[in-house]
């Protein structure tokens, strides 16, 4: 047994990690029931809302992901978690002021820094109080956390914004409504740096060279492109059908069905939640399964699964009922939960430490940057051959069938260039915290 699968899994420190992605996205996610208050107030056109939405966490992006992860991967994540927690709430909080559409882009900038590295920081840090073995339990954890405040962030923005509106004044502040919740929140997430501030640095585990150049990691990721190159694929286009779906469900239940936001924005909620607390629980526990199977690249074969079960689900939209409508997405996005699970969680086990933030952070900007050109013409595309009242549905159905198609293929191919399980290679190092 190697040494790093008796090494105790620190479940108070991955629960405090939880609790920082569970605020990270309800502060996140405040924009969506917030945005049309705060449109009409700051008389925003829909071209500023979409720069919004796009360049003020594209630029990020491309200019941060990279040198902050490589921070990540050689530098005092504790300290790094906790400012980047600070500049999400500090800016949740100055959306409370904000005048113009100018001091919103900044605001928004500032704010969304966080989001640029937070994912790969809390994957490089819970990597380290895990062990091997429950790796894929640990990041179940974290995942139900995530879809935790996805569903939290509609409730608590949508709920507090309700109850200021028809309580004027009853804020801390007397500012608009809409404000007064960016504000209430933003407090309450500034108060989590408090723990984080107490929480020491764990020894980096997994780790196979101390201290690499720049050069050296970037040479490594590339000697591991037949392994990452076909995961990166399969990634992106499983992730083109739930793109759709994020899209284009509520035009085609408006075109389709005939029902109004009204009537469904509820249960697609709950589906959405569901679906993501249901893929967390099996994606966590089907990982740590598959890393048990005496094959290559095993820790990837729930993921493989998962697409190719999935790819009938892609054609929820062409569903003769609103039921099968809901049960088929319900199934596209609890596979396409798992697969994000059980992808990340090998990424863990299979990439070096010093490369695990790096390579995380380098596919994310792949996929942002992939799917800012690919999911608008794929979608332009849809739009253009929906002809008639099911046009829309059988042009998305056809892309999410194809989608689903690559993708599996995309995981075959993985799994047979997966390298070997760092925990298992014994010349692989742990070097102490600093101080």
């Amino acid at each position: 047994m190697s040494p790093d699968e008796g090494r105790p899994t620190k479940w108070g420190i991955i629960l405090l990690l939880t609790l920082t992605i569970f605020s990270s996205l309800i502060v996140g996610g405040l924009g969506a029931p917030l945005l049309e208050p705060m449109k009409a107030d700051l008389r925003l056109t829909d071209l500023q809302i979409g720069l919004l939405a796009g360049l003020a966490s594209l630029v990020p992006t491309l200019l941060l992901s990279l040198p902050l992860a490589w921070l990540v991967d050689h530098g005092t994540r504790v300290r790094i978690l906790a400012a980047i927690i600070t500049l999400g709430a500090g800016g949740t909080i100055g959306m409370a002021f904000v005048t113009d559409f100018s001091t919103l882009f900044l605001t928004k900038l500032i704010g969304g820094l966080g989001g640029v590295i937070g994912f790969p920081l809390l994957i490089s840090l819970l990597s380290d109080v895990s062990a091997p073995a429950r790796r894929g339990r640990a990041m179940l954890v974290i995942s139900i956390g995530a879809w935790a405040g996805i569903g939290a962030a509609f409730a608590i923005g949508g709920t507090l914004f309700g109850y200021l509106q028809k309580h004027p004044g009853s804020g801390l502040l007397g500012l608009a409504a809409w404000r007064e919740v960016y504000l209430i929140v933003g407090l309450c997430a500034l108060a989590l740096v408090g723990p984080l501030l107490f929480l020491k640095e764990p020894p980096r585990y997994e780790v196979q060279r101390a201290n690499p150049s720049v050069r050296e990691s970037m040479l490594a990721l590339w000697h591991r492109r037949r392994f990452l190159g076909p995961l990166l694929v399969a990634q992106l286009t499983g992730g083109l059908a739930e793109g759709a779906a994020g899209i284009w469900m509520g035009a085609v239940l408006i075109r389709q069905y005939g029902l109004s936001p009204g009537d469904f924005g509820v249960w697609v909620g709950g589906v959405i939640v569901a679906s993501g607390l249901l893929g967390s629980i099996i994606g966590g526990f089907a990982s740590d399964a598959g890393r048990k199977l005496k094959m290559r690249g095993g820790i990837l074969l729930p993921a493989l699964i998962a697409t190719a079960l999935s790819i009938p689900a892609g054609a929820f939209s062409i569903m003769p009922t609103v039921t099968g409508f809901a049960w088929m997405l319900f199934a596209l996005l609890t596979g396409g939960t798992i697969v994000g699970l059980v992808s990340n969680a090998a990424i863990a086990l299979l990439i070096p430490n010093e490369e695990r933030a790096l390579t995380l952070a380098g596919m994310g900007m792949i996929t942002k940057l992939a799917m800012a050109g690919i999911v608008p013409t794929a979608l332009g595309w849809v739009a253009s051959n929906s002809e008639g009242r099911f046009g829309l549905g059988q042009s998305i159905a056809v892309l999410g069938v194809v989608t689903g198609i690559v993708s599996t293929i995309g995981f075959w191919f993985a799994m047979r260039a997966a390298p070997q399980e760092i925990a298992q290679d014994s010349d692989a190092m742990m070097i102490p915290a600093d101080g």
